[in-house]
């Protein structure tokens, strides 16, 4: 909760825009994501170490992707979930959000998550894991508050999306311009 609320007021210090310190925001992202999160992870942290208990390399290596591939998906939907009923948003903001924020915020764990995971399972008792995660929320969280408050919600995502070439799309699956890999070249 005052890690969320930390990170928060950092951001808020770096922003340019603020003149006062909005407590309100504060108290959301405290909330939405500190409560959120801490609750979330206290549970999940011990179910994985009764799953997976060990320490060992591949023991690791497994909870590591467990939370990665498994568990942050869900946290960051459940955090933006209870932002958006805090602010009362609609359903369309709420998807926007969750897909947007969610997805940038989902990628920078990619980043900062992975090797602190494998510190926190390797070398952190399981009683201080929780407080571990914590502290190295601060910069997550300092981060998270930049998204939810700074990044602007894109209208036509998607098709901004598929138009910059990122995922696929159905033109590049034409038939006449695919190469037939099972036939001969001398053929030709």
């Amino acid at each position: 909760f005052g890690l969320s609320g930390l990170g928060d007021i950092i951001q808020q210090s770096v922003e340019k825009s603020r003149s006062k310190w909005n407590v309100k925001r504060t108290l959301e992202m405290s909330t939405s994501f500190g409560l959120t999160s801490g609750f979330l992870c206290h549970h999940w942290y011990n179910y994985l170490d009764r799953v997976l208990p060990g320490r060992g390399l591949s023991v690791v290596v497994k909870k590591v992707v467990w939370d990665q591939i498994l568990f942050s998906p869900i946290c960051i939907t459940a955090c933006i979930l209870v932002a958006a009923a805090i602010e009362k948003s609609d359903f369309r903001t709420t998807l926007q959000q969750t897909v947007q924020l969610g997805g940038r915020l989902y990628l920078a764990e990619f980043v900062l998550w992975p090797p602190a995971q494998f510190v926190n399972f390797t070398f952190i008792p399981v009683r201080f894991r929780v407080l571990y995660d914590n502290v190295i929320s601060l910069v997550y969280d300092t981060y998270t508050s930049y998204v939810k408050h700074q990044v602007k919600i894109q209208d036509n995502f998607s098709e901004s999306l598929l138009r910059s070439g990122w995922l696929p799309s159905h033109d590049q699956f034409d038939t006449g311009s695919m190469i037939c890999l099972d036939s001969n070249p001398r053929d030709s």
